[in-house]
């Protein structure tokens, strides 16, 4: 299968790099020509102190070339601007299926106007980029699909033994479910700067996290119990890792905060639902945006 990558950060590499060790054919979009000459020597895949290199394709320009699939791996607040270049690049006729990774929920609004073959997915593998050309496996997970609009393929080809996919019916429990735990883990390890171990070990912490996981599945419906295990889960699986809101603070980067909390907030005041404690952690990453940039 044919596989086209648009973006090269953490998320993106991973993906470039397990896909083409199960064989596909794949090839990253970068935004700059660098990094595209960078990854054409190859990505260098680490997992468990081992290091691979992984050979890929890499160019800075999107062109109309016969593709499979399209995963779009940037980030939320990029994929007005990513949807505007396929647009331009690929005619109607033959815009191949894409396939959104984004955090949180805030890209429906952008890719709800797209008359296509739509699946979005969420990545529950750990990485870290360490420079333009490598990536850490941090954590083994599964990626999770499932169809937004049209009649998409079920990509049954690009699941591995060690790298599974798993195609998922409900598409909106699905990114749901994510976004609670992204709204638990992300803002709290960033705004105290933790590991998200430390989340489960410190009691204060610990409350707080429960509090904003009560207050999401409020307003998204959702089981309060099931989603309380998800996130205890995903912090102990990850209990040694920084997460992406928290790199990028130390980074001094724009964080996802408007595409995951933001997002809560804004379903929060439609449906009229008080959420103090979402209300505290979004202000404060803001705040902590404005004085690491």
């Amino acid at each position: 299968m044919n596989v086209t990558i648009i973006g090269a950060g953490s998320i993106g590499l991973l993906v470039a790099a397990k896909l083409a060790m199960n064989g596909q054919v794949v090839t990253v979009i970068c935004r700059r020509k660098y990094q595209a000459d960078q990854l054409s020597k190859g990505i260098n895949y680490i997992n468990r102190r081992k290091t691979q290199c992984v050979k890929v394709q890499a160019t800075h320009l999107l062109s109309s070339k016969k593709t499979d699939l399209l995963i779009v791996a940037v980030k939320s607040n990029q994929v007005p601007s990513v949807l505007s270049l396929i647009q331009e690049v690929y005619q109607d006729s033959n815009l191949p299926d894409i396939l959104f990774i984004q955090n949180g929920m805030r890209h429906l609004s952008y890719i709800k106007l797209l008359h296509h073959n739509v699946l979005v997915g969420v990545v529950e593998h750990g990485a870290l980029k360490i420079d333009e050309r490598t990536v850490e496996h941090t954590g083994d997970g599964i990626i999770r699909m499932s169809a937004y609009s049209g009649v998409p393929k079920v990509l049954t080809a690009l699941s591995s033994e060690d790298f599974p996919v798993h195609y998922e019916h409900d598409w909106y429990e699905m990114l749901a479910r994510k976004l609670v735990i992204n709204c638990a883990i992300n803002p709290l390890s960033s705004i105290y700067g933790v590991l998200n171990g430390e989340l489960l070990q410190n009691a204060r912490f610990y409350s707080l996290m429960r509090e904003l996981v009560k207050e999401a599945c409020e307003v998204l419906e959702l089981e309060f119990e099931r989603s309380w295990n998800d996130v205890q889960l995903v912090c102990r699986k990850t209990s040694a890792n920084t997460s992406s809101m928290l790199a990028d603070i130390q980074a001094g980067r724009l964080t996802e905060i408007d595409a995951i909390t933001g997002y809560v907030l804004k379903e929060a005041e439609t449906r009229g639902k008080y959420v103090p404690f979402s209300r505290f952690v979004f202000d404060s990453v803001k705040g902590l945006e404005m004085v690491t940039r």
